[in-house]
Formats: structure tokens, sequence, C-alpha cells
């Protein structure tokens, strides 16, 4: 978990790219790249800074939490160059921490406590609310998400219980819901997978011993919606580090082995979809503003920094979302697109059509049993008639 909170991590704004960088020496900075006039500004956020994480906010503001050598917890914002140490309720940092907003401005904290969880919001007035969310004996917060409805959806870790589970909170009373246990008996060596992506399904993977176990819970009702069944797949070596990357229909998942060799799945499918090449240096980052802090991996060179190579990924990226768009805006892509939405419909009202025909055969099925049952019962009845009759 500690990996986690050392990683980089990125903010692509209108006009700026955000680079926040833990430094070996303990220094927390960031740095700003201009995109109008490429100008590059630095600034210094923490000096004694042991771990941190942050989260982009509707103004565009990065709010971060920082644990520094002494453990204790600091709360800044950054706007432009311009950092301000900000109030929070507590000093004492825990050892899991997770930061998140909402598309509305909301804040959302949540920690390991001695009790259960704990959990804050950041209101409008930028003043925190607490609660304390029953739990394990040791609960740690592993990743955090917050759906268009407001329910936040939380993977845990009991270190007690040796519990991984997952757990949602109901909006505004912040309620816990029944947790749903994805492992027992675990053994949290590699942090696992979260992702919550933009059609509200959640998709979880984690490894156990040899194996790589990939679950998703699916946005709606029964019968397409809900908790899915879990797929299982070996794996052939010792995993590192592992995230998705959100594609339709289907995520893909990336491993990174002990020799930082990257592998790429399909968690539908039972083997490994690529490999990357040993002669690629990969860095971890973690980027905003996904609240379920996704990490990405950024291609690096030796003769250019980190920054450089973040830029060109950026761009790249945004290269990508031209095309798209330019795509998007021809008519065969609409046609498409039209085509593939009329096959999505057909094929939820398939469902709807083949769980009514299930319940018809189950209600039939029923009826066939009662009617033996009635039938048998009948015959007694006469046979017993028959029998006093004879008598």
């Amino acid at each position: 978990m500690k990996q986690l909170l050392t990683m980089p991590f990125i903010f692509h704004s209108q006009t700026n790219i955000y680079l926040l960088e833990l430094g070996q020496d303990g220094v927390l900075s960031s740095t700003r790249f201009n995109l109008a006039d490429e100008n590059i500004k630095r600034t210094e956020v923490l000096v004694n800074c042991a771990r941190f994480c942050a989260a982009v906010n509707n103004s565009e503001q990065l709010y971060i939490l920082t644990a520094n050598q002494q453990n204790e917890l600091l709360s800044f914002l950054l706007a432009d160059d311009e950092i301000e140490q900000l109030p929070f309720f507590t000093n004492a940092a825990p050892s899991a921490f997770t930061l998140a907003f909402d598309s509305t401005g909301l804040g959302y904290y949540c920690a390991e406590s001695k009790d259960g969880l704990t959990f804050a919001l950041l209101n409008e007035t930028m003043q925190w609310q607490t609660y304390d969310i029953p739990g394990g004996q040791q609960s740690a917060p592993l990743a955090m998400a917050i759906d268009q409805a407001a329910y936040l959806h939380l993977l845990l870790f009991d270190r007690a219980e040796k519990m991984l589970y997952y757990q949602s909170l109901e909006p505004k009373t912040y309620r816990p819901t029944k947790p749903f246990y994805l492992a027992t008996n675990y053994t949290l060596i590699t942090r696992p997978a979260f992702l919550f992506d933009s059609f509200q399904n959640l998709h979880l993977a984690w490894q156990e011993d040899d194996l790589l176990h990939y679950q998703a819970r699916l946005a709606g009702g029964w019968p397409s919606g809900g908790w899915q069944h879990k797929v299982t797949l070996p794996l052939q070596f010792s995993v590192q580090l592992m995230s998705f990357i959100e594609a339709y229909p289907q995520p893909q998942l990336w491993l990174m082995d002990e020799d930082k060799l990257v592998h790429y799945y399909n968690p539908l499918e039972e083997t490994e979809i690529s490999c990357s090449s040993s002669a690629e240096i990969l860095i971890p980052a973690r980027f905003a503003p996904t609240t379920s802090q996704q990490i990405r991996l950024i291609k690096q060179s030796e003769e250019t920094s980190l920054l450089v190579n973040v830029v060109k990924t950026l761009q790249e990226d945004k290269q990508v979302q031209t095309s798209r768009k330019e795509e998007e805006e021809s008519p065969l892509f609409l046609h498409a697109r039209r085509l593939m939405a009329e096959k999505k419909r057909l094929e939820y009202e398939l469902s709807k059509k083949e769980a009514s025909l299930a319940q018809l055969r189950h209600m039939l099925e029923l009826a066939q049993e009662n009617l033996r049952r009635n039938s048998i019962s009948v015959n007694e009845k006469l046979y017993e008639i028959n029998q006093r009759s004879k008598e």
C-alpha cells in the first residue's frame, strides 16, 4: 500500500500538466508544464515527506494529503504555483489512507482506524465532517470511487481477519452496506487492481499464490447486473504491480513481474495477450482525475526526464482522442455506432425475454410438481375409500 502512496501523481488540466514527485531525499515537489508557452515551474510542497495522495476538485485545484517522517498528516491546496497549507481534523497519519473528489466538488477521505474505518466529507465550506464506519478490527482502504448516484465504493483489506472484501457506503448517511467477501485467509503482498469504469461497472483483480482472480460487478439489476462469476487464471510469475486499462467492451489488465516485464491480459481469456520488451523502461504513475487512482505506465527514455515523457504520453493521448473524434463525426462511424447501440438494445431485450422464459419454465415445473403430489394424494384417498367400501 505504501508503494502506491510514493508513486508520481499526474494531472492534465486544460492549460497545464502537473507532476507531483516524491524524491529519494524526501522532498515532495510539484512541476507545472504550461501547454501554451511550454514554461516549466517547480514548487516545493513538503521537505520531509514519506508518502502522499492527491485528488482534483471541480476548480482544477490539487488537494494533497501528506504523511511526513514524523508520521504527521498534513494537507495542502495547490492552485497554479501557489501552495497553501490547510487545517485537517487529525494530525496522526494512518498507515493506509485515500482521497477523492466527486463531480460536484465534495471531497472524500477514508483511512484505517482501530475500530473500523475513519471516513470524512469535505463540504462546500472546506470543512471536514467525520463519520465512524464500523468494520473489521484492522480494515485498510485499498481503493475508493464515487458513482453517479453518490454511492461510495470501497475495496478493503482486514489485516486481523486476513480478508479482502468490497463494501459500499450509502449517500448522505454513509451507512455501510453488507460486505462482499472476495478472498479469505488472504495475504496482501501486491495491491489488487481496482477500476470503476465510465459505464458504472466495477472491476477487481487480485493474486493468490500462483493464481490470478478477476471479478466484476456490472451496473443494473437482475438478471444482467450484479456480481458476475469469478474468473481464475494460472500465473507463471510473481506479480509486483497490477492495474486496469479501461477499454470497451472489456477492460484490459496489466501485471508487472519481478523482472519489470509487463504482461497484458483480457481477464475473460485464459492466456496473456502480449508482453513488453526487456528493453522498455516503464514507470508506474497515478493519474487524475480518476477517483480510483488508476495506475498507468509511462515509457521512460534514459536521455529525458520523467516530465518530458509524461508530456509526450499525454500529447499522444490527445492525438488519439482527436482522431477518434474525427472518426465519430464521419457518417460511417455514426451508422456503425447506431448499429452497435441497436445490437446492445436487442441483446438486453433478449436477456429479459430469456429471464421471463426461465421464470415461466420454473413456474411450470413447480405446477407440474404440485400436480404430481396432488395426484398421489388423491389416489391414496381413493384407495382408502375403496378399502372401506369393501369392508
